[in-house]
């Protein structure tokens, strides 16, 4: 857990979510996985549920990064 201020925490959560380089990572990274996804067949389940996994992985994170931005959001609107 950090002490950071969250609205500064929320502005770089922000910027990272804008970031044209990371957003492209993200596209290509799960392009890459659905890419993998596709070449395996029905009764390959362990190689499956790990390309499930590395995606709701990827999800998390932005996910957690949006999280960031609402909570210095709230805290905006109650300064």
């Amino acid at each position: 857990m950090t002490t950071q201020n969250p609205i500064a925490r929320g502005e770089h959560a922000k910027r990272l979510l804008e970031d044209e380089l990371l957003n492209e990572a993200f596209e290509e990274v799960e392009r890459d996985i659905f890419d993998e996804w596709k070449k395996t067949s029905s009764v390959q389940h362990t190689e499956r549920a790990e390309l499930f996994h590395t995606l709701k992985g990827l999800e998390r994170l932005k996910g957690r990064l949006q999280a960031i931005l609402d909570d210095a959001l709230v805290a905006k609107s109650r300064s």
